[in-house]
């Protein structure tokens, strides 16, 4: 254990889950790199793991658990405290375990500084509240909290609460100072994005995406989308926006209109296929993807076959597949014609082949031309992401670390763009 008398007192926050976590890890780690306290990579040797963690399915449940008994491993003395979604909803679970020094639930996650200062006081206090998180190629800014919808089989709503959206204002002094900092890409999210405003009187995701245009910022992105928010006023602000990445993560779950009422989704499968046409005739370039639950409850051959080809005729670039699992306190939990783990498995596998096809499918017209990559990576192994979220490799030199570059595509691999850098 570092003496906070003679040394400083490191934090480690290792997050798991959607980009709303990471903000909230990131949020957490400047105020507390502002009272002297150093942040350290999320596996790293630390007197303090603060462990963010997920519950989105089950299998995010277990993560989090394995995540956590990593932290207990890695310094015996270590404070280590849990908080996110999972700590919310099993406080009491997560509390059990032998070592845990405090379970800290999202609505009070901003009592974790004065929290951890009785616990484990920092060194000193600092004035600039930089941390290394901030130090990124791309940054995350959080513009609204909770969810309106309660979907069958969805524990994040439970935890996260009603809608909360930021000021408008507030969000653009955030954005500008990210600016200002050099981020050369920044991702717009929240627990349900689409929904920002809705539940005042308030500027919507059009407006605020309209707003950003005067900050210049490089390149602009949203995270998730679900489809009951997609407008054509949306759509038109997207499509006027210069520097939007046109590449959208609108959630699917299921293409079976069956399965889509026992989900409590609120729409059908051609008024999905209606969202994605009208996105795609105001920005006909732009990539979709998406999420996919196999195995709901009473989801029979039909049902998935539905699903299947709606996934192909759409054309997505990436699918994030879950294998249903039931939450505790959810609808879906009680449901009855469960589907096997097998099955659970063979669908996703057929859909891992569908998605394979259709990345060869959209990556084959790029060879041979000049892409904008953002450079994640340098070096032999380098990589980074075009606006419309294709992966490429390419040997970026040392310098590209950090930058957009251009990049002429050679040759289309499994499942990223092979390149060479444009000098």
């Amino acid at each position: 254990m570092t003496d906070p008398c003679t040394g400083p007192v490191t934090v480690a926050l290792p997050t798991l889950g959607c980009k709303a976590n990471r903000y909230d890890s990131d949020t957490l780690a400047r105020a507390l790199s502002a009272r002297g306290y150093v942040i350290v990579p999320p596996h790293a040797p630390a007197d303090v793991y603060i462990v963010n963690t997920c519950t989105v399915t089950g299998e995010a449940d277990a993560k989090s658990r394995k995540t956590l008994r990593k932290a207990l491993r890695a310094r015996a003395d270590a404070v280590i405290i849990v908080t996110g979604c999972y700590a919310t909803l099993e406080p009491d679970r997560l509390a059990a375990i032998a070592g845990v020094d405090a379970v800290v639930p999202l609505d009070r996650q901003h009592t974790l500084p004065d929290l951890l200062a009785r616990l484990r006081p920092p060194a000193r206090p600092r004035a600039d509240g930089l941390t290394t998180s901030i130090a990124r190629t791309r940054a995350t800014v959080k513009v609204q909290d909770g969810c309106d919808r309660r979907c069958a089989f969805c524990a994040v709503t439970l935890a996260r609460g009603d809608l909360r959206s930021r000021p408008l204002e507030e969000i653009l002094a955030e954005l500008r100072g990210l600016v200002e900092a050099g981020i050369q890409e920044i991702v717009l999210t929240g627990i349900r994005l689409d929904a920002y405003g809705l539940e005042g009187d308030g500027p919507r995701l059009a407006d605020l995406v309209a707003a950003t245009r005067a900050l210049r910022i490089p390149r602009l992105r949203l995270s998730s989308l679900e489809p009951l928010g997609i407008d054509a006023r949306l759509a038109a602000a997207l499509a006027a926006h210069p520097t939007l990445c046109r590449h959208f993560h609108v959630c699917l779950q299921s293409g079976d209109d069956g399965i889509l009422r026992a989900m409590r989704r609120g729409y059908t499968a051609d008024a999905y296929r209606a969202i994605i046409g009208l996105l795609r005739a105001a920005m006909p370039a732009a990539t979709f993807t998406t999420d996919i639950i196999v195995g709901f409850p009473g989801e029979t051959d039909a049902a998935f076959e539905n699903t299947r080809a709606l996934v192909e005729e759409l054309g997505f670039l990436k699918l994030h597949i879950f294998k249903f699992s039931p939450r505790p306190h959810t609808a879906a939990a009680e449901m009855p014609d469960a589907v096997s783990d097998a099955v659970k498995a063979a669908r996703g596998a057929a859909l891992r082949a569908v998605e394979r096809r259709l990345f060869a499918a959209i990556a084959a017209p790029f060879v041979g031309m000049e892409v904008s990559v953002l450079v994640e990576r340098a070096g032999a192994r380098g990589e980074g992401l075009t606006p419309g979220y294709l992966r490429v490799r390419a040997p970026f030199p040392t310098a590209a670390a950090g930058r957009i570059v251009p990049a002429r595509v050679t040759a289309a691999g499994e499942d990223a763009l092979l390149a060479v850098p444009v000098a």
